[in-house]
């Protein structure tokens, strides 16, 4: 939690106290620096949480994103690519294990935002009971698992980046374009037992918004195959105890 300026161990053979910096960051562990302002600079890339991290530019919107899914080893280079599939969040909740795919589940709702535990909840439409949780994916929130100056998208972010005409329609064109999203399927929430879905046939990242007048349902952005109400490129929505893929984009310089 230290922040050392450059300068402490410029040609000296001493350390000055007076240069370490106490930086608070909630539950994030990361290399920051001061922008001109004294605060924190939004991430340029580099390492973030042990994963390195490109940034990537809409050629549509103009906003940056991260260039691959939360947990993945590396970029996508074609749709079922596994190394790509990265972490399955539960909608909202923090960094703290239940997102691996091999995490063992527990059938019991959180009372809290916080789960004071690392296993998969199951069996339930919703996690936790609290609420709050669109603030809490929010840049600097309470379950913050984004880097510095990112946040988990808003419908708003993702529909702009999918309307017509668009480059993303269907899971081909979602591999190949400039956010290169794999199919990652899902983890099913009614077992206790780490069980991933539909790998190499959907796509699905979690959406800050919460879906008005369904309860325990938030927003997705779901990439299917072609044909149907859900085939194709769309704003959808999904259970929040389903373990979906991240992207984060943005939002601060």
């Amino acid at each position: 939690n230290f922040k050392i300026a450059d300068k402490v161990f410029k040609a000296s053979s001493k350390v000055d106290l007076g240069e370490f910096a106490w930086v608070e960051r909630t539950n994030k562990i990361m290399i920051e620096k001061e922008n001109s302002a004294g605060g924190i600079s939004a991430f340029t890339g580099g390492l973030f949480r042990g994963l390195t991290y490109a940034l990537v530019t809409s050629p549509k919107t103009g906003k940056v994103w991260l260039d691959r899914n939360l947990g993945a080893t590396q970029v996508a280079t074609k749709v079922d690519d596994s190394a790509a599939y990265g972490d399955y969040y539960q909608w909202g909740r923090a960094k703290d294990g239940h997102q691996s795919s091999t995490s063992s589940g527990i059938n019991a709702k959180s009372t809290d935002i916080v789960s004071g535990h690392g296993k998969f909840i199951y069996g339930f439409g919703d996690w936790t009971q609290a609420s709050g949780r669109i603030d809490a994916w929010e840049d600097g929130g309470k379950n913050d698992i984004c880097p510095a100056g990112f946040s988990v998208p808003t419908k708003a972010d993702l529909d702009a980046e999918i309307s017509n005409p668009s480059n993303i329609i269907d899971l081909s064109s979602a591999a190949s374009s400039f956010l290169k999203i794999p199919a990652s399927g899902f983890r099913d929430s009614s077992s206790s037992s780490p069980r991933l879905l539909n790998q190499g046939d959907v796509a699905l990242l979690w959406v800050r918004n919460i879906v008005s007048g369904r309860k325990d349902y938030s927003h997705v952005l779901s990439i299917k195959p072609p044909g149907g109400f859900s085939g194709g490129a769309r704003v959808g929505a999904y259970q929040r105890t389903s373990g979906l893929n991240v992207r984060c984009i943005r939002d601060k310089i």
